[in-house]
This record gives structure tokens, C-alpha cells and sequence, in this order.
């Protein structure tokens, strides 16, 4: 697992974005091959560690509206998925795409993902762009980066939700993060999560032992969809921290409805620092 970190997470680095656009032309321009292919890197590395399909493609169509709603991003300065039309440099594709895309202002490229993981702020405690970044049905994606200039800030677009013809591939029987097994210290964030489709999670509980003593935590709201139904709590430990030695957290889900059946199911999630293996 510290290889794979190694590779698939810190393999996708800060690769220069080759922007060819304009912000006072109002030219969205477009990013290098390379760029893109970093950013796509950490989509798929995110969704591997997750259990769900990391086969995920950019394509050309998608790459191009996104683009067009990261500069609008970037020109006004706002964010929203919903842009008015006397916004500078307003176009229709960036304007449909904003409302399919996750939408990130000051951030750009691969730390734009790492974003979405980690969906802190008020307005993110059901961690929306986590839940689309992770959908196990998701095969096409997009990405639109703009780089900070003068007075400009960096804006970054990642097209996540459109149709699919497959539920697709998951790993285990639900979606959660920090997944099970071993996890890198620096990618356990300060909500956890657990979702899946169809599973209805209003009642549900969830306690985490770590060596066999509960652990304080608060339960946020439960969030049915859209994406997948999630439950998210923010555990009392310090998040990120860099561990000497394995850390191990048992999480157990309870009260969760399949069908009107109840369903529980435990996990368990081991921090570890991948620079001293």
C-alpha cells in the first residue's frame, strides 16, 4: 500500500498546466496532455483506495465545457453552480457544465482533488464532492483548470455527474473513507463517511474502537442523494497526524436500512505513515 501511495498519489504531481488561454480575452485556452493525466491519476488513486472503479477517462467534450466553467470561476471571482448570464465571460457550455461539475475557487490541478476528498467547510458536511468523486458509476469525467494570474485566482472544474448504463464496480458493499484496510495518515481527513446506494442511513449509528475503547465522535446529518446515500461523522482524534506505529480504528455501522431490512456492517481502517516502509 505505501508503494501504491507512492505512485498512484504522490506519482500525480503539480505538472505544470501549459495554459493557453487568455483571462482578459475571455479565452478559457486549454491545458497540456500531461496536466491532465496527473489530475486524472489522483481521480483514479482516490477511487482505487475506495474499492470502486478507477478506470475513469477525461474526455475531450467534457474536458472542454469544464474548462469554460473554470474560467468563469477564475474571471468573477464567485462560486456558484449556477452563474448568471451577465457574468464576464459567460458562455452557455460553462454555464451547463457548472451545474456538473465540482467547483473549486483558489485551487486548481491535483491539490483540487484532494479538495473534494476532504470537503471541509459548513456548507460540506455531506460531503458532496467526496460522494461524486467516488461514484461507483461514474466512467467519464472532465476536467477544466485555470492557474492563478495577476489578480486572477485559480479555479479548477471537474465534471462528475452524468449518466451511466452500469452501477458499477465496488469492492466492498458500501463506499467509505478512509477506506478499510491501510490508509496513509496524510489522506485521513476530519469526516469520515460511509454510503451507498439504496441504503437508507437516517437512523443509523456508527461507533469506532481503537484498541477496544470507543471513540468520541459526532454523527452529522444523514443525506439521501443525489449520488450515493451517505452518513458522516467527524471522530474526536486528530486528523492527518503522522503515526510511529500502525493505528487501528474498527468502525461499526448499525441500523441501516436495505430494502426496509435492517443491515449493519464493521470495517476496519489502519493509519499509517507510507515514508517508513
Amino acid at each position: 500500500m505505501a508503494a501504491f501511495y507512492h505512485e498512484g498519489y504522490l506519482g500525480a504531481p503539480g505538472v505544470d498546466s501549459g495554459w493557453t488561454g487568455n483571462h482578459a480575452a475571455c479565452d478559457e485556452g486549454s491545458t497540456s496532455p500531461e496536466f491532465r493525466a496527473a489530475v486524472l491519476r489522483r481521480v483514479n488513486y482516490f477511487r482505487a483506495m475506495a474499492g470502486v472503479g478507477a478506470e475513469v477517462e477525461f474526455t475531450d467534450e467534457l474536458n472542454r465545457k469544464a474548462q469554460k466553467t473554470a474560467l468563469m470561476l477564475s474571471v468573477n471571482s464567485k462560486l456558484t453552480h449556477y452563474p448568471d448570464a451577465d457574468w464576464l465571460c459567460y458562455s452557455q457550455d460553462g454555464a451547463f457544465a457548472a451545474a456538473k461539475c465540482n467547483l473549486f475557487l483558489g485551487v486548481d490541478s491535483v491539490a483540487a482533488i484532494d479538495g473534494y476528498m476532504e470537503d471541509r467547510g459548513n456548507t460540506n458536511y455531506a460531503v458532496s464532492h467526496r460522494r461524486w468523486l467516488l461514484d461507483p458509476s461514474t466512467q467519464q469525467m472532465g476536467t477544466g483548470d485555470i492557474p492563478a494570474s495577476g489578480a486572477y485566482l485559480a479555479a479548477n472544474a471537474l465534471w462528475v455527474v452524468g449518466p451511466s448504463s452500469s452501477p458499477g464496480h465496488m469492492r466492498d458493499p458500501y463506499v467509505a473513507w478512509p477506506p478499510p484496510g491501510y490508509v496513509p495518515y496524510d489522506l485521513v481527513f476530519p469526516r469520515w463517511s460511509v454510503s451507498r446506494d439504496g441504503m437508507d442511513l437516517t437512523r443509523a449509528s456508527v461507533t469506532m474502537l481503537h484498541h477496544g475503547q470507543r471513540v468520541a465522535l459526532t454523527v452529522l446529518e444523514a443525506v439521501a442523494g443525489p449520488g450515493l446515500n451517505i452518513l458522516v461523522w467527524e471522530p474526536h482524534i486528530p486528523p492527518r497526524q503522522r503515526t510511529e506505529v500502525d493505528t487501528w480504528y474498527t468502525v461499526r455501522v448499525e441500523k441501516a436500512l436495505i430494502k426496509g431490512w435492517p443491515a449493519s456492517f464493521q470495517y476496519t481502517v489502519v493509519v499509517f505513515d507510507p515514508d517508513t516502509r
